[in-house]
């Protein structure tokens, strides 16, 4: 009785019957509601797809075969629209996953360049309270890039004396640092 309403409905449908449309929805609105709300947690979700699902229905209206089960037919063009719902669900965590881990990157480079500044501009004010012949050692090596000979030669000294005011310039501030970037760590 049920799929001989069925198909005369689907027959006025076809036609383009409204008041069979309507009966059809009425009919089966709400088990695929239900249905789909089981499947998707969200009731929001769950109303577009059942109006998506009956919009699809009168747009294809003139290819509908009244013979056919139609709401089997209904609950296929239902789960494929949940399974689209879905994919676009896991994309979009995926999307925002991503974008949250740039950002936790993007913040470690911002604290990790800002602790490099502090230490850089640290080093740049313990260099100046250097002797001169330390200070201008340390800007030739690490400013100016210069080899030990290139200093040595420069400066008119030995290489193993501007490795010797390298060495102490080296661990002087290494001793003022350790409590510095404790301090930036924490």
């Amino acid at each position: 009785m049920q799929n001989i309403d069925d198909n005369l409905l689907v027959s006025k449908l076809k036609e383009g019957n409204k008041l069979a449309f309507e009966q059809l929805y009425n009919k089966y609105s709400g088990k695929l509601y239900n249905s789909i709300s089981l499947l998707l947690y969200n009731k929001s979700n769950a109303k577009d797809i059942t109006q998506s699902s009956f919009l699809i229905i009168w747009e294809k209206r003139e290819t509908l075969d009244p013979e056919r089960n139609f709401p089997a037919y209904l609950y296929t063009i239902a789960r494929n629209l949940v399974y689209k719902e879905t994919e676009r669900l896991i994309l979009n965590n995926k999307f925002m996953e991503s974008r949250l881990h740039d950002n936790e990157l993007y913040d470690e480079n911002i604290v990790e360049n800002l602790n490099n500044s502090h230490i850089e501009t640290r080093i740049n004010e313990l260099v100046k309270e250097l002797p001169p012949i330390p200070q201008e050692i340390f800007k030739l090596k690490n400013v100016n890039e210069l080899s030990v000979n290139e200093i040595a030669a420069r400066m008119d000294l030995t290489e193993r004396s501007v490795e010797a005011h390298l060495y102490r310039t080296m661990k002087f501030l290494k001793e003022k640092l350790r409590n510095f970037i404790a301090i930036l760590i924490l």
